[in-house]
């Protein structure tokens, strides 16, 4: 999760009071949501996400890689068809697993950028 702003993103409620309590003050949610913290020092960032994934909905995913555009932070987003929450590596999940592939051109990448 990668925002707590917007409720259009249909943050999982729970989520956001196990975190935050309950009816958080609206600057504590932006101090504590990625997207509103990006300046143009961040980091490169890798973004994986899935279309399935009904906890976090991949619209966090697009709404960070929109504020790390607005900044000209270097950033790949990548939403894949399938797969449930919190897969980690993904492996035997068919065609998501290919994210560990897709994270290791593009942290390559970025090194050779750099050269």
């Amino acid at each position: 999760m990668l925002s707590l702003l917007d409720e259009v993103l249909r943050t999982y409620h729970l989520s956001v009071d196990i975190l935050l309590d309950d009816n958080p003050p609206d600057d504590l949610r932006k101090g504590t949501s990625l997207d509103s913290l990006v300046t143009a020092s961040a980091p490169p960032f890798f973004l994986w996400h899935t279309a399935e994934d009904v906890w976090v909905p991949p619209g966090h995913a697009y709404r960070m890689a929109t504020a790390l555009a607005d900044y000209g932070v270097p950033h790949a987003v990548h939403v894949l068809a399938h797969g449930p929450h919190s897969l980690g590596l993904a492996l035997d999940t068919g065609d998501t697993s290919r994210w560990i592939e897709l994270a290791a051109m593009w942290i390559s990448e970025q090194v050779n950028a750099d050269r």
